[in-house]
């Protein structure tokens, strides 16, 4: 039976959660607290549980409207096992059921999921991909920059590119001193952060978008910060999530580069991951090809894939279900 969760109901939440915890393929965009932080008017959180009120998929969805279309969208969801043909198919019915009674007809979700994985979608519904490189128009990044950390700090630094370990190392021979807590300091992350907005080109969020971010993650979200004297030189807000270390947003001064800041930053939230045995440390996608060098992001391209030395990961982009298109045998 599919149900849309009552965010009152704790113990149906307490079981999400914990279905959520225990699913392979469960990412932070796809959890109960980063539906409360998204600011669409319209989002749902559904969940599947068989006649023995056993979970068995959820899905945060999300109303967006582009080009006077209006659809869901599922960031790095629905969470289920894809690997199980019945599953994606059980999936694919019921929300297509739940969304005729919404007046919903297009879908589009971007699962974490290699091209392999496609083959256990049914054929029945027919699916179009977003393409690669259609940076303008893909939801999410198909490309991601994770960085397995399950190596000691010398082994690991060792494998990054030479210019990555000698700036890494110089950044602790200039003074910088870096600190690492649970308690953020809104007012110089934001003031770094519109910094970083208008040096990146992209529209900043307000400040009460991070206080919420705090409000939800506190219990799994660690502060960044570097320093050099009075001068605060990069900050980032990371949340754990199910063995990961996230990147959630980085910021950083425009002056002042020279000082290294933000490769001291990452390297002390790679040594977090050593020191509490979290296996990865994700850095998001990267919106950018290796040769597209007037890019706007191709600098933090290139600076994602120092360190991600094992390189990125390529899953299938974001997957479109328009369902007054779909044809039963």
């Amino acid at each position: 039976m599919i149900n849309e969760l009552d965010f009152n109901d704790k113990s149906t939440i307490d079981k999400i959660k914990l279905f959520l915890k225990k699913n392979v393929n469960s990412e932070y965009n796809q959890s109960i607290e980063w539906n409360n932080i998204r600011n669409e008017k319209v989002k749902y959180f559904l969940y599947y549980t068989d006649s023995e009120q056993r979970i068995l998929w959820t899905c945060s969805l999300f109303e967006k409207n582009r080009e006077n279309q209006i659809y869901l969208y599922a960031p790095r969801g629905p969470v289920l096992d894809f690997n199980n043909t019945n599953l994606i198919k059980l999936f694919l019915d019921e929300i297509h059921n739940w969304m005729k009674l919404k007046k919903y007809s297009r879908l589009i979700m971007n699962p974490i999921i290699d091209f392999k994985m496609l083959e256990n979608f049914p054929k029945e519904y027919i699916y179009k991909l977003t393409k690669r490189n259609d940076y303008l128009n893909l939801h999410d990044s198909c490309k991601l920059a994770i960085m397995d950390t399950n190596l000691n700090e010398e082994d690991l630094i060792n494998k990054l590119p030479s210019k990555f370990r000698q700036n890494t190392r110089r950044s602790y021979r200039k003074g910088l001193i870096s600190k690492i807590s649970t308690e953020i300091d809104f007012n110089i992350f934001y003031q770094l952060y519109i910094e970083t907005a208008i040096r990146h080109g992209f529209n900043p969020h307000d400040l009460t978008y991070f206080k919420n971010i705090y409000n939800e993650f506190k219990n799994n979200l660690i502060f960044l910060e570097v320093w050099y004297k009075d001068i605060p030189l990069a900050m980032s807000i990371d949340i754990i999530y199910n063995d990961k270390l996230i990147y959630l947003y980085g910021v950083s001064s425009t002056n002042n580069r020279n000082l290294l800041g933000m490769y001291n930053l990452q390297w002390e939230a790679i040594k977090y991951c050593i020191k509490n045995n979290i296996s990865k440390y994700d850095f998001g996608g990267v919106f950018c090809e290796e040769d597209d060098v007037e890019n706007k992001d191709y600098g933090l391209y290139n600076f994602k894939k120092g360190y991600c030395y094992n390189g990125f990961i390529d899953i299938v982009p974001d997957i479109i279900f328009d369902f007054e298109e779909v044809f039963y045998d």
